[in-house]
């Protein structure tokens, strides 16, 4: 009886300790000034100075100086990751960046990079 007991409470310690730990696919970052469903660029360092960019959509142009960029994108197979183009030194670079908080990096911190497009997709 009591190897029995010990069993059952051995298999509910470990379900409880799998739950614990297992954070929910739907789970917000709250970021104080990139809006949730957006990509921002930013004119300094970890999300600080101005806020150059905040776009939902597609977008393209010229956004020069930007130091640091965050994908504050909604969890949306096909449509929450961004395919960012940007240039440094005068080389064009293209890049996926993740959206927070999914399994990959979804802040960047830059050297004075140029944004030439935001393009939404899915996975990298």
């Amino acid at each position: 009886m009591r190897r029995r007991s010990l069993g059952v409470l051995a298999a509910a310690g470990a379900l409880a300790a799998s739950v614990g730990v297992s954070a929910p696919a739907s789970a917000d970052v709250s970021h104080p000034t990139c809006p949730r469903g957006a990509f921002c660029a930013y004119s300094a360092t970890f999300e600080g100075g101005r806020l150059l960019l905040a776009t939902q959509a597609n977008w393209s142009g010229t956004l020069t100086n930007v130091q640091s960029t965050f994908n504050n994108g909604y969890p949306d197979p096909g449509a929450d990751h961004v395919q960012l183009g940007y240039t440094a030194g005068g080389v064009s670079y293209s890049t996926c960046i993740h959206y927070a908080p999914g399994s990959g990096q979804y802040a960047h911190q830059w050297n004075n990079i140029t944004i030439k497009s935001v393009r939404w997709r899915g996975e990298c």
